[in-house]
């Protein structure tokens, strides 16, 4: 009880005594959501709450406290400007991010592998398939993750959300259990792949990770080049297949 309510008071206590200190060479506005932001940091690192819970928290406490947070003194003196609107028009900015809602569906549907168990349903197809030998499954595991990531701008849906519900009930068919010495059996071999998988797959498709499009448009303001998804993929793809088939060995 004493390290719950611990947990709970220290990313308040953080965010109030960075707060308390002279804005180093920064706008007061921007120290105070500095802080706020630092106590949300601190919030997720020990979870008095769900994640999800501790940052709705922090963008709320960011949009009612707008007026000495969000704003300039020169913004809010703007005439017209209405600080009221403007802070909810950041808050719910977040809501529209379709990469966003991407996570939550692909989340969504992990739920739904777990529940109507059509993730072990697609494991022992998998290894009918291809599970005669762990190199083979290996391969399967990263054909599934190459032929998704073109697709799916973000990483975190395509490994936690789609593959890992599905990868999860692989280990057990083999006899491999997770916090027993047996998970070094093929456990251990399968997460490894599906993770190597995935860090390849995010690189070589401009699509297959979110931040990629930022650092095209990053590289376009900065040096005036601009180059495509086919561009992208033709200059990483040497490198990327030989990592995706040196990572099954």
């Amino acid at each position: 009880m004493l390290k719950r309510a611990v947990n709970a008071l220290a990313p308040v206590a953080v965010a109030i005594a960075i707060a308390l200190i002279p804005a180093p060479g920064l706008p007061q506005h921007a120290w105070y959501f500095f802080a706020i932001f630092a106590g949300v940091i601190v919030g997720l690192i020990l979870e008095p709450l769900p994640g999800g819970a501790i940052g709705i928290i922090g963008v709320t406490t960011v949009t009612v406290l707008s007026p000495w947070v969000l704003f300039s003194p020169a913004e809010l003196a703007k005439p017209g400007f209405n600080a009221a609107n403007a802070a909810l028009t950041w808050g719910l900015s977040g809501f529209s991010n379709a990469t966003v809602w991407l996570i939550f569906g692909a989340f969504m549907f992990a739920l739904g592998y777990e529940k109507t168990g059509l993730g072990k349903r697609l494991a022992l197809v998998l290894v009918k398939l291809m599970g005669r030998r762990t190199l083979t499954l290996g391969y399967a595991i990263a054909l599934a993750d190459t032929v998704l990531a073109p697709f799916t701008p973000s990483n975190t849906a395509r490994s936690a959300g789609t593959l890992y519900p599905i990868l999860e009930n692989l280990p057990p068919l083999y006899g491999s259990k997770p916090n027993d010495p047996s998970q070094r059996r093929i456990g251990g071999y399968i997460m490894w792949v599906a993770i190597a998988s995935t860090c390849v797959t995010s690189s070589m498709f401009l699509t297959g990770l979110a931040p990629n499009l930022l650092a095209i448009e990053l590289v376009k303001k900065t040096v005036a080049v601009e180059f495509g998804w086919t561009q992208w993929f033709v200059a990483f793809a040497p490198v990327g297949v030989v990592l995706l088939v040196l990572f099954r060995c």
